[in-house]
């Protein structure tokens, strides 16, 4: 057992310095062609925050499709960390970086991204009902992410522009390279770590959902709580909400949709009952704090951490097993 938890978060520390290097890579990139600080933070750094949840997804349904006995546990470990890590950074991340810094989002916008963030967590509670997401059903949450991302860029024309850093050419194709290189090294070290979730959850007494949102969902949160801390530091504010925003987008939509894509999933029945429908309803009152005073106060924030320890705790009582 030793020998597998130091695998799960070892090889977690180890993806974590990797999407570190991604995000500094993408924001090259990002300044070269001006992009604007919420974009960036909604797109490419909710997408380099994600890449712990994207390629887990990708490798474990790769995992899934060898080893088809493990559907079950491999599917409620997959689906219970990439909810488990929105969750955490819905409610527990987003409010710190209100307490520390400030979150606002400009009202005219607020559909765009809290509305977004609501409706992905809604369809992909919608293809779970039946209690499998199907190959099909995963094709639509991509497209619908691909969706999202061109309606927003139809819309960043109204935003400030980041300072631009030129690069020459060679050095866009060097970056480039770099970064498809860390996403072949974070799926080599993905593969172990799912490998010794797996037989944890075999020896510890607690459901492989909540393995996934307790233990991995936490840890592959920990790129968007670095990099929004990171961004605040800065005094880059707008970065800061658009990576927790955007990550509660891309997770349901692209990190998800890829894996079902694969090998499709099946769907415990506590994610159907208790993990989304909490998600929706936090995220809706979230867009309500939003809407009324465009940031989120000290009492709102406080109202949202005390809500995430909640759910955390009632998660374990009320749902011991997964199906």
């Amino acid at each position: 057992m030793a020998i597998d938890l130091a695998i799960v978060f070892g090889g977690a520390l180890l993806m974590l310095a990797i999407s570190e290097a991604v995000i500094r890579l993408t924001l090259r990139l990002a300044r070269h062609y001006r992009l604007s600080g919420s974009f960036v933070g909604l797109t490419i750094l909710s997408v380099g925050t994600s890449l712990l949840e994207i390629m887990t997804h990708v490798v474990g349904s790769v995992r899934i499709v060898q080893h088809p006995e493990q559907m079950n546990t491999l599917s409620a470990l997959l689906l219970g960390s990439n909810i488990g890590s929105d969750i955490f950074q819905q409610n527990f991340v987003l409010p710190l970086v209100a307490l520390l810094g400030t979150v606002a989002v400009v009202r005219r916008m607020l559909v765009l991204e809290v509305g977004a963030l609501i409706a992905a967590s809604t369809l992909l509670w919608f293809t779970a009902l039946g209690g499998m997401i199907t190959r099909l059903e995963g094709a639509l949450l991509v497209l619908a992410y691909a969706a999202y991302l061109y309606i927003l860029g139809r819309s960043r024309h109204t935003e400030t522009p980041l300072l631009r850093e030129p690069l020459a050419n060679y050095q866009a194709l060097v970056v480039a390279a770099l970064i498809i290189f860390c996403f072949v090294g974070m799926a080599l070290v993905a593969d172990p770590v799912l490998g010794a979730a797996t037989r944890l959850v075999a020896l510890l007494p607690m459901s492989a959902s909540l393995f996934g949102v307790v233990v991995l969902g936490v840890c592959t949160a920990m790129p968007e709580l670095m990099t929004a801390l990171v961004s605040i530091y800065k005094g880059q504010r707008d970065i800061s909400a658009g990576i927790l925003i955007g990550s509660n987008i891309t997770n349901p939509l692209l990190s998800a949709g890829l894996g079902a894509m694969i090998s499709s999933y099946t769907v415990p029945n506590v994610i159907v009952l208790y993990d989304l429908p909490a998600k929706i309803l936090t995220g809706a009152l979230i867009y309500v704090f939003l809407w009324r005073r465009q940031d989120l106060c000290r009492s709102e924030a406080i109202v949202l951490i005390v809500l995430y320890f909640a759910y955390a705790v009632a998660r374990g009582f009320l749902f011991p097993v997964d199906f």
